[in-house]
């Protein structure tokens, strides 16, 4: 083990530690009186030798090991690291893993920069000197280094955006309206990225009324970023996210305890334009429209009201049941647009949909539905893979109906039974009547874009939830 660094950190198994012989006996000690268990992931027992400072990390089960045990070690690491005020550790970890080099090196990459992440924008020069970040971390690998290095550049890009995803969620409202992330949007135009930008003038053009009645309320005009990825030949996959920079609710207002975290509500904007950034850095060879459709839902003399009628950019009418349901109603009108403009073979959105898929699923999830179950089986198995995970929700005939209106085509609440039963279900069927002809998929990270406890490798707040699964599932990993 390298002893240039500050921290060593040693794996342990069911089938052993390859540590020094001289922390041999202090290993066996700490097993008997179980400061460590070997075949369970995640104990772990830390100690000195030789001067230096020593976490020795059970990985549990070697043949149950997944990519996922090793960023969530590697997070460990990071974390005991940043604890005792340290800046480096050198690691043997990556051998425990019988996964291919790439994978191990992608996986080694967004543990190692994902725990690394702080929000410290706002913290005064005392509290952001306590923050201190890992400098450098050494990892022992004895197999043929080309493909673990591709796999470390890979997990490192996919990290950094994942993190730059995190930062746009973390930022308050009132420094991230739409014209902020308009701005952001543009920086990555150029090369084989263009980046076109609808205003509130093209929208009242367009007939983009679901959209325009939930910006009716804000005096921070609208925006709708279509981010034109050519990496590729043939049809378009669109990826498009719901990008409200504030949800106070409108008339139907959030009550207090939910309303505070509302700047979070543009999480899914933030995804798509991360991955769009991702997709370029890694040279994906696909074709990928990005759609950030972003304003806020605010309440005023000129917002929207329940009650009130609107009729959508594909010509369909939608009474309003309630102003907090608004983020379907931004999205109907930019799927619409988007299939009509871009005639995408594969359409999937992303937002901070409902508050019933946090019911549903709690935290450790998002939700996927849809009416074709090749594509949810590649989100599935994308999610899976990066640990931005999904968990496929019914779609049955039953539901079809549900958010039929009265007096109108559709109502952006459920009208059938007490209204609202099977809430992310039925959010999702509104949404299906404004895509046509693509495939299409709805991703629900109302649970997953923002939490309050700490993992691994992840921080409390912002996560950037969908980034890395999006990112999985485009580049085929």
């Amino acid at each position: 083990m390298d002893s240039k660094q500050d921290v060593l950190v040693y794996g342990m198994s069911d089938k052993g530690s390859i540590a020094e012989k001289g922390l041999q006996q202090e290993i066996a000690a700490a097993i008997k009186r179980k400061s460590i268990t070997p075949d369970k992931f995640g104990t772990s027992y830390s100690t000195t030798f030789n001067g230096k400072k020593v976490l020795i990390i059970s990985l549990g089960k070697e043949k149950e090991l997944t990519g996922n045990h090793l960023r969530r070690a590697l997070g460990k690491a990071v974390k005991y690291t940043q604890a005792t005020k340290q800046l480096s550790f050198c690691t043997d970890l990556l051998g425990f893993f019988s996964l291919s080099p790439l994978e191990v090196g992608r996986c080694a990459a967004e543990g190692l920069i994902l725990s690394n992440y702080r929000y410290t924008k706002y913290l005064g020069k005392e509290k952001q000197d306590e923050q201190i970040p890992l400098e450098q971390a050494v990892l022992q690998w004895s197999g043929t280094p080309d493909q673990l290095i591709q796999g470390l550049k890979e997990g490192r890009i996919i990290a950094e955006y994942t993190n730059y995803a995190k930062d746009l969620v973390n930022e308050p409202a009132c420094s991230m309206a739409p014209s902020d992330l308009e701005a952001e949007a543009k920086k990555i135009s150029g090369g084989k990225v263009s980046v076109k930008v609808l205003n509130k003038q093209d929208m009242e053009k367009l007939g983009m009324n679901a959209l325009l009645g939930v910006a009716a309320g804000s005096d921070r005009p609208p925006k709708m970023m279509l981010l034109d990825y050519k990496g590729g030949s043939g049809k378009y996959t669109a990826i498009v996210g719901k990008g409200i920079t504030f949800d106070s609710g409108g008339y139907n207002l959030k009550p207090t305890k939910y309303i505070e975290e509302m700047k979070t509500d543009m999480a899914g904007a933030a995804a798509v334009l991360a991955t769009i950034k991702i997709l370029s850095a890694l040279g994906v060879k696909k074709n990928v429209v990005g759609v950030m459709v972003c304003t806020d839902n605010l309440v005023s003399g000129s917002a929207q009201k329940p009650g009130d009628i609107v009729r959508a950019y594909n010509g369909k009418t939608i009474e309003i049941g309630n102003t907090d349901a608004e983020g379907r109603l931004v999205l109907a009108d930019a799927l619409a647009y988007t299939e009509d403009t871009y005639h995408p073979e594969v359409m999937v959105d992303l937002a901070t949909l409902t508050g019933a898929c946090v019911v549903a699923l709690g935290y450790e999830a998002a939700a996927v539905m849809g009416k074709d179950n090749v594509l949810i089986q590649e989100l599935l198995a994308a999610g899976n893979k990066s640990y931005d995970r999904v968990w496929q929700l019914p779609f049955f005939e039953e539901y079809q109906n549900k958010m039929d209106g009265t007096i109108s085509d559709l109502n952006n609440c459920a009208t059938k039974g007490k209204g609202y039963e099977a809430g992310s279900i039925t959010g999702g069927v509104f949404l299906s009547k404004f895509v046509d002809k693509a495939k299409w998929a709805h991703v629900d990270i109302a649970g997953t874009a923002y939490v309050l406890e700490d993992t691994d490798y992840q921080q409390k707040y912002a996560t950037g939830s969908g980034v890395r699964l999006l990112t999985y599932w485009l580049a085929g990993f």
